[in-house]
């Protein structure tokens, strides 16, 4: 068995040596095929860190009537707190709320002078869970602290939950189909790029046949030819697409790269969609089923 797995992996990596100018072809096409993929990838990537960091800014605002008493408060702050969905209440006072509001005037914070009185009620910060900072989750979370007594008004921005909701089905969805449309386009390409090698050893694969060579035993060197060159094309993919994302910071500064998790990941299914390439051009020829 041992000796079967040396000669598949010894075969392929001869083979890559003896057709040096194929197999550089081959690489270049994937790169450039794979680089696609990897735009794509990065968009996507950064699209959804955008829509994360706006998920963590959601927060319920819970203003308290102006009777409530301190020991009220208290009581109210247990309430939310109990709250499945809550990770963390932080209370503002009506002090605290309009020297935050004077810092956020700036200049003209001196139009506040002519208050003879803080309007401001005394408030609670709710912010929820991780796995409850959606549309559906915030609007039940509401719903349960407004009828709690000593609550004046829950806000949460149910108009701009709303956009945000049908925005981020729409990016799902649209990422979801391009994806699928470039994943596919990407492993054609390359699947047509190591046809190119299966064809330039046709007769090679024709007498391994008569010889009663089986199929896997001839499709495997390929097999791992092409997770080989796809390997290839897929460094040089990141390193070109790493040329463009630090070009592209000039004009959008918050763009980020691939983390070297993400990056790892990316390498394996190059590496899998060139094996898969490599067994689609090679189905036809030896007839498989």
């Amino acid at each position: 068995m041992l000796r079967r797995i040396y000669y598949i992996i010894d075969e392929a990596l001869r083979t890559v040596k003896r057709h040096k100018g194929l197999t550089s072809i081959s690489i270049v096409i994937m790169s450039l095929s794979l680089l696609m993929l990897a735009v794509f990838l990065l968009a996507t990537d950064n699209a959804l860190r955008l829509v994360g960091q706006a998920q963590a800014e959601m927060k319920l605002y819970v203003y308290l009537k102006d009777d409530v008493t301190q020991d009220g408060a208290e009581t109210l702050y247990r309430q939310i707190m109990m709250q499945p969905e809550v990770s963390e209440v932080q209370f503002i006072s009506k002090d605290q709320a309009m020297q935050d509001f004077r810092q956020q005037l700036g200049d003209d914070s001196d139009l506040l002078g002519a208050l003879r009185s803080n309007p401001l009620p005394n408030s609670f910060w709710v912010t929820p869970r991780d796995d409850a900072r959606t549309r559906d989750a915030m609007v039940t979370l509401a719903g349960r602290i407004q009828p709690l007594k000593g609550v004046e008004e829950v806000r949460y921005g149910r108009e701009f939950l709303d956009r945000f909701a049908t925005l981020l089905r729409a990016l799902y969805f649209v990422n979801g189909v391009v994806g699928f449309i470039v994943i596919l386009s990407a492993l054609f390409i390359i699947s047509n790029a190591v046809r190119l090698t299966v064809i330039s050893r046709r007769k090679t694969i024709e007498i391994l046949k008569l010889v009663g060579a089986t199929n896997g035993y001839i499709v495997a060197p390929f097999i791992i030819e092409g997770a080989f060159q796809a390997g290839v094309a897929s460094v040089l993919s990141l390193a070109l697409l790493f040329g463009v994302a630090i070009l592209s910071r000039r004009v959008i500064p918050d763009l980020t790269f691939f983390s070297a998790e993400k990056s790892a990941v990316y390498l394996v299914t190059c590496v899998v969609i060139g094996s898969l390439g490599s067994f689609l051009a090679l189905r036809r020829m030896l007839r498989m089923r």
